[in-house]
């Protein structure tokens, strides 16, 4: 019926424009929050906002998906009507001809809202617009961070898990490694409005670096979207393509030997929460020596032409 109608208004404002008709409904915009908390208490408010280039307004009509739930009209007394809503209520106190205010919201009022604007008589002119709400149930816990082992020696590869308790929609996962925001897992949304709540699950490997050879950037793919984050100090290398689900790092050893580890759970701006970073240590660090001789004191040789030279300074040393 709801269709039907909708139909009948584009053939009228096609007929309307042919015989040079001038629209008294203009700039027509829908402004909704694009997520927001479920729970007693929480709200979101919906705006429509239009031009009726001094014509009267007939009425204000919001839509969860194709089911009317409010209803202004200011030629009727009272003006508002309210229609079930299942899991919510409307706010009538904060409902008028621009905005409706809807309170108490649950995960399956998810979902895409319409405001339908009609001018008064003669003409009736009519549009509508919509827009998504996602109605978000976040994780109980914070996110859990498990690694292979908490010290690193050169060489090492390091093995960390992140997993997160179900959520609608499921979170995505920003990995950090000190400071520094290197990668993140997206999880897929779903098309179809099943309202399942779903866990996230994150793998990531670290490959230490013998030495700092050179500075490196960072790339990125993961099997739902491609990100790089560049970094002086950190890098990491594209997945085999059968093997997508797990990140792959390379770190150059930092100065001071040790570095932190640490997960996020987001979901859309409205919810981050992150786990417990872990400190991971360099099981045996042999810094250089600044002057040119290594952690044992024996001196380092830096070129060929002074082998003899360092070899015999070498054996003079063990004497």
């Amino acid at each position: 019926m709801i269709k039907m109608k909708r139909i009948c208004h584009l053939i009228f404002r096609l007929l309307f424009l042919l015989d040079g008709g001038v629209w008294s409904l203009r700039n027509l915009s829908i402004s909704v929050p694009r997520a927001v908390l479920s729970g007693e208490g929480q709200s979101a408010i919906l705006r429509c906002s239009y031009d009726l280039e001094d014509a009267a307004l007939y009425s204000i009509r919001w839509y969860k998906a194709e089911t009317e739930f409010y209803r202004y009209v200011p030629r009727e007394m009272p003006p508002t009507m309210v229609f079930p809503l299942p899991g919510a209520s409307v706010d009538l106190t904060q409902s008028d001809h621009q905005q409706v205010r809807i309170v108490n919201l649950n995960r399956r009022l998810s979902g895409d809202y319409q405001c339908e604007v009609s001018a008064d008589a003669p003409l009736f002119h009519t549009d509508i617009r919509s827009a998504p709400l996602t109605v978000v149930d976040p994780p109980f816990r914070a996110p859990h961070l498990s690694i292979s082992r908490g010290s690193y020696a050169r060489g090492d590869i390091l093995r960390a898990n992140c997993s997160v308790d179900e959520a609608y929609p499921a979170p995505n996962i920003t990995w950090i490694l000190d400071d520094h925001k290197i990668a993140e897992t997206v999880s897929w949304r779903t098309s179809d409005l099943d309202f399942k709540e779903r866990g996230a699950f994150s793998r990531l490997e670290i490959s230490i670096l013998e030495a700092e050879h050179y500075k490196m950037g960072l790339t990125y793919t993961s099997a739902s979207l491609s990100r790089a984050y560049q970094d002086n100090y950190y890098g990491f290398e594209k997945q085999p393509e059968e093997d997508k689900e797990v990140l792959r790092y390379t770190l150059i050893p930092p100065p001071t030997g040790q570095f932190s580890l640490s997960c996020v759970a987001t979901i859309y701006d409205i919810y981050a929460r992150k786990g417990d970073s872990i400190l991971i240590k360099e099981d045996a660090p042999h810094p250089a020596s600044v002057t040119g001789e290594d952690s044992s004191g024996t001196p380092v040789c830096h070129s060929l032409a002074l082998t003899s030279l360092c070899a015999g300074a070498a054996l003079w040393h063990a004497l």
